[in-house]
């Protein structure tokens, strides 16, 4: 199965939902085990995951059908308790649909560093850091070979 739109996938049985999501993902019996269990991670596991882990929580997981993006077909999961918001974005997706679906793109990201300069004068300090600009982002950069490679880093 190939295609995100599912008739009546609300109306399904789990049983039957869990065979739709196994069908179009390539999901193995092993993962399907993994979603018919109850309660998600156990206390050990969280304990690992998260600093002074006191319990889990757990919510529903729905699927959002009918998603068409960038051509592509899509299930998308969604965690959350609130009843009409899955279906919400089904029949939206479904809407959207007709007309060819989704399209997106995004930039490419960045993150945002910061230099802290302390027991200066603050005004000739600026323009300081702006002038070694280049000397800066290059000492950076010599930091990591691989992401110079891939044309990332400091810019």
């Amino acid at each position: 199965m190939t295609d995100s739109s599912i008739p009546k996938f609300h109306e399904k049985t789990r049983e039957e939902r869990l065979h739709a999501l196994e069908l179009f993902s390539n999901l193995s019996k092993e993962d399907i085990k993994i979603l018919q269990s109850e309660g998600g991670i156990n206390f050990e596991q969280a304990n690992n995951m998260v600093e002074n882990a006191i319990g889990t929580v757990s919510y529903p997981l729905g699927i959002a059908t009918n998603f068409k993006i960038n051509g592509n077909d899509y299930l998308i999961p969604m965690v959350i308790e609130e009843p009409s918001v899955i279906a919400a974005a089904s029949k939206a997706a479904k809407i959207t649909r007709k007309h060819g679906g989704f399209m997106m793109e995004a930039d490419e990201s960045y993150s945002i560093g910061q230099i802290q300069v302390v027991d200066v004068d603050v005004k000739p300090a600026i323009s300081r850091v702006i002038n070694a600009s280049d000397e800066i982002l290059s000492l950076a950069n010599s930091k990591s070979k691989t992401l110079s490679k891939m044309g990332k880093g400091a810019k």
